[in-house]
């Protein structure tokens, strides 16, 4: 790609070629809602104008509304129809939130990766973000595997297909996710949040998750939050508050405080014994605190990062 295309055109390819990674091309405005940290602010028209701009004839593709690396056309028909896949999981989500929305200390259940931007495949699994009440992590943690293991909706051994994975857990007191960011850069990481799909929010917490995450702001500056329709949304009604206030209620004393020490000597040693070494390494892919349990084994932030220069590095000088 030429030095000499302005800015703003080589943001827009610098966009389509990171999601290019998962064969995802994009929309206009999800180019315009996802430009990855732009120079400046730009109006949809601008970016529009810019698509039109006969010097990205030989980078971009397009069909059918969506633009991809050039060549790559043939993941239009491989996004409409992951499209239609994650439909179907949607629905498993909320059956699982449903279940979650009865426990006292849940605050905020999210879609999130392949499903949350549907871009899912059959053998694809759910991926909970799950915010759990300051202190309660290890109880929480311990009633959600076991009740959604008894509905055969838990993601384990080699039952994945449109099972819930439940590898993310953070206290409502700990809602800043920048210290599990990859140095200097986290594309993935950015872009994760950005396609969060709240299906129960509980008492506001996903407005503030925002908060605590502004420092995103400079990597997507004309994004906006994500905001379910009724259709996926889970939501309160007078048997979850019923189940909520009586849990609450039992636990909130020192009682609790001692279920919460039991629910971690029991849990601790089992999580410990299956990541092995990753659960002490400093890389944040395994990450077992009493304000988050993050459970990635396998973390293939860098590699995507990787892959994406790539392709930006046989077409330009951005990286």
């Amino acid at each position: 790609m030429s030095e000499r295309l302005p800015d703003l055109q080589k943001t827009i390819v610098a966009t389509v070629a990171y999601f290019d990674v998962f064969e995802y091309p994009l929309t206009s405005v999800e180019i315009w809602k996802w430009l990855y940290q732009p120079a400046g602010r730009y109006s949809l028209h601008q970016v529009v104008t810019a698509l039109a701009d006969p010097a990205l004839a030989g980078l971009l593709g397009q069909q059918r509304g969506f633009y991809c690396l050039s060549g790559r056309e043939q993941n239009v028909s491989t996004r409409l129809e992951r499209y239609r896949v994650a439909k179907k999981k949607f629905a498993v989500a909320r059956r699982g939130a449903r279940v979650l929305r009865l426990l006292a200390f849940v605050e905020l259940v999210a879609v999130c990766n392949n499903v949350g931007y549907n871009n899912a495949t059959p053998v694809s699994d759910v991926d909970f973000f799950i915010v759990v009440k300051k202190n309660r992590l290890w109880w929480t943690r311990l009633w959600v595997t076991l009740l959604l293991t008894l509905l055969r909706l838990r993601r384990h051994g080699t039952h994945f297909a449109d099972r819930i994975c439940l590898s993310f857990y953070v206290a409502d007191d700990y809602l800043d996710l920048s210290g599990i960011a990859l140095q200097p850069d986290d594309p993935y990481l950015v872009y994760w949040f950005a396609t969060l799909v709240p299906i129960y929010d509980h008492g506001g917490t996903y407005e503030r998750l925002l908060a605590q995450n502004r420092w995103l702001q400079p990597y997507l500056p004309q994004w906006y939050p994500n905001y379910s329709n009724d259709r996926h949304c889970v939501s309160d009604h007078a048997v979850a508050r019923l189940f909520r206030s009586v849990d609450e209620r039992l636990l909130r004393s020192r009682r609790g405080d001692w279920l919460e020490a039991s629910a971690k000597r029991l849990q601790l040693p089992r999580v410990r014994r299956y990541f092995g070494a990753a659960a002490d390494q400093p890389d944040c892919r395994v990450v077992i605190s009493a304000v988050m349990l993050k459970f990635h084994k396998t973390d293939r932030r860098a590699e995507y990062r990787q892959r994406w220069r790539e392709k930006l590095g046989a077409m330009t000088d951005l990286v």
